[in-house]
């Protein structure tokens, strides 16, 4: 491995919610990230609670779509091709071969729907890619915060999913003009205590502790097991009972 690749230290974890304990429902969230060239590939996956199968989209989702975009960056891609569209013609990609899977199992896409949240950071430039709900942050070099929101409907607990037929309208990117020293990605069940009130910015007394803990660990698997701790406290379950998934990347 070169020394460019490892610009990048990369954590995280998912975690089962007390709502999805209580019914002995496995976790529905994913993640899933890559190191080329030192450009960061990350992405958080949610899978629909009300879809028979997101667990396994969520899962798939994640990791075909950094194991394509790896693959396109090396055969040459830029960040700027992706931004351009390769991003949305992979994406595209894996919505039809996950529609494929579905017809083979006998089921509908929309039994794999899952949310998606996912960055791509090279050395001074990148941007964040985003379908539904999550939150995604870039903690940039003068010390500012870029935020790519959530996207709900119109609806209560409502939002989008690559499953959906108006996909591509719904996919936003968000340009990240500047170098970053960490990227955080969560799925919405780490909003209420990862972020400050009305997802202002990253909530200081939380995220700094994990922030300053994972700087200082020996070793990636210490820190997500450490992570993960942190994400199944019981403590968590007083504000919400939803999965939790949070990928942190941290410029080394």
């Amino acid at each position: 491995m070169t020394a460019v690749q490892n610009t990048w230290r990369v954590f995280g974890a998912s975690v089962t919610g007390k709502a999805h304990l209580d019914k002995d429902i496995a976790c529905q969230d994913a993640h899933a990230h890559a190191v080329v060239g030192g450009v960061l590939l990350a992405i958080v996956c949610d899978g629909a609670g009300s879809a028979r199968l997101s667990e396994q989209g969520a899962q798939f989702v994640a990791a075909q779509t950094v194991q394509a975009l790896a693959g396109r960056l090396e055969q040459g891609a830029t960040v700027q091709d992706l931004q351009d569209g390769a991003l949305a013609a992979t994406l595209a990609q894996i919505r039809a071969a996950l529609d494929d899977i579905a017809r083979a199992a006998d089921a509908t896409l929309d039994d794999y729907a899952a949310t998606v949240v996912g960055a791509v950071m090279g050395a001074d430039t990148g941007f964040f890619f985003h379908l539904g709900d999550g939150l995604a942050v870039a903690q940039l070099g003068d010390g500012g915060e870029l935020i790519s929101l959530p996207a709900n409907g119109e609806y209560a607990n409502e939002t989008y999913f690559l499953s959906g037929e108006r996909w591509r309208e719904q996919l936003r990117l968000l340009a990240i003009p500047q170098a970053a020293s960490g990227i955080v990605l969560m799925s919405d069940g780490c909003m209420p205590f990862a972020m400050s009130k009305n997802n202002g910015g990253l909530y200081a007394p939380f995220m700094d502790a994990v922030q300053g803990y994972l700087r200082t660990v020996d070793s990636v698997g210490l820190g997500n097991a450490a992570l993960a701790s942190t994400l199944a406290d019981p403590r968590t379950h007083q504000i919400t009972g939803d999965d939790k998934t949070l990928l942190l990347a941290l410029r080394a």
